[in-house]
């Protein structure tokens, strides 16, 4: 049997549960279908050894920074012809910008939702951003253009690349339908209707 690998818990509830090929890839693993692993380390497989990799709403909690290297990890991992799967959250969509924080110059500085907690620098008289510090918080701000920022300085470039949902700017987007192939996205339409038919995450794969 092939294996999958799914970034982040693999929990009981997950449609991904009910795949017997996807192992996680959690912290603290949980039960067997589960693997120790940190995703800012490398990978634990053999260079072209996995079919399919998914990573749904866990590489916003990860340090920006990272990135090129997580995405390096999961190209080198892919077979030939095997599909990474990404989602995370597009904070042009209204759902996200509802709940956002931002600066001076209109970025997204926080999530309210995902653990962010504005406060007053005295020493500096800037308002700024806490984030908790129990995994959950979303320390990035996913856009179409910072991803693609990611995929260029990461070896996943050389993928055969699709995106199926995002906004591609403040007023145009993409909402493709997403081929299943056993890797379920959760926030994405038309199973998440809370931003009425436009993207709530950016939703991409790649080919090797």
């Amino acid at each position: 049997m092939e294996k999958y690998l799914y970034f982040g818990s693999l929990g009981l509830h997950e449609r991904q549960y009910q795949v017997p090929n996807f192992v996680g890839l959690a912290l603290h693993p949980a039960h067997d279908r589960e693997v120790a692993h940190d995703a800012t380390t490398a990978l634990p497989f053999a260079d072209s050894s996995i079919a399919k990799v998914q990573a749904q709403d866990v590489l916003e909690h990860l340090p920006l920074d990272k990135m090129p290297f997580v995405l390096d990890e999961i190209y080198r991992v892919l077979k030939p012809g095997g599909v990474f799967r990404l989602s995370v959250p597009d904070y042009r969509s209204p759902v996200l910008k509802r709940r956002s924080i931002y600066d001076a110059r209109g970025r997204v500085t926080g999530d309210l939702l995902m653990g962010a907690t504005p406060y007053f620098d005295d020493t500096t008289s800037d308002a700024r951003v806490r984030f908790s510090e129990d995994g959950h918080a979303h320390i990035w701000f996913p856009r179409y253009e910072l991803v693609t920022h990611l995929i260029l300085k990461s070896e996943i470039r050389k993928s055969d690349i699709k995106f199926y949902q995002c906004f591609l700017d403040d007023h145009t987007y993409l909402c493709e339908p997403i081929p299943e192939n056993e890797m379920f996205v959760q926030r994405a339409a038309p199973h998440d209707t809370r931003a009425g038919g436009a993207p709530v995450s950016i939703v991409a794969d790649f080919t090797k």
